[in-house]
């Protein structure tokens, strides 16, 4: 779990404080598939109490074992990730209309409430990482992948079979025309 302490800065209107995060998260699941961390979350941040709100800014960085597209096999991947994150004192609105119309604007405001000295920030993290992930995850740009034939990595060993072949069902569009 991770958490913001906002106890010095939310006092004052132009004070800021920055801060060290560590967080060790097994795994991550998104979709039932693991996300595992080679090593724990490290989140710096910087708060600034900008009157009606506290501004965090922050880089997120860890390192993910993912299972690369083309061979499948697992390998590490970096991730160095600045966000922005927007606080908002929820007992200085003064009416629902204002929770709502502020609701609206955007999705990276987070509510806190007067006496809170700390606010979690976990799921934004957690949200953070799954929106950075590569969609076709990749152990190295040239990676060769897989045999459809034999299913050898190819960046291991070169098997010598032929991909030309066709697959049957699709050997009709051999004599298709076009216009």
């Amino acid at each position: 779990m991770v958490q913001l302490y906002l106890g010095e800065v939310k006092k004052n209107v132009g004070s800021t404080f920055k801060d060290v995060l560590r967080d060790s998260p097994g795994e991550l699941r998104w979709e039932g598939e693991k996300i595992l961390f080679a090593q724990p979350i490290t989140v710096e941040v910087r708060l600034t109490n900008c009157g009606s709100e506290i501004l965090v800014e922050g880089t997120l960085i860890t390192v993910l074992v993912l299972d690369c597209s083309r061979c499948l096999e697992p390998f590490l991947y970096p991730m160095n990730v600045d966000f922005k994150l927007e606080l908002r004192n929820v007992d200085r609105l003064n009416r629902p209309s204002d929770l709502e119309a502020e609701a609206e604007e955007t999705d990276e405001i987070k509510y806190f409430c007067e006496h809170d000295n700390y606010v979690d920030i976990t799921k934004d993290l957690e949200e953070l990482i799954l929106i950075n992930l590569p969609m076709k995850p990749l152990c190295r740009p040239e990676c060769l992948g897989i045999c459809p034939v034999c299913g050898a990595n190819r960046n291991e060993v070169q098997c010598g079979c032929e991909v030309g072949e066709v697959d049957p069902r699709l050997a009709v569009l051999k004599t298709w025309k076009s216009l």
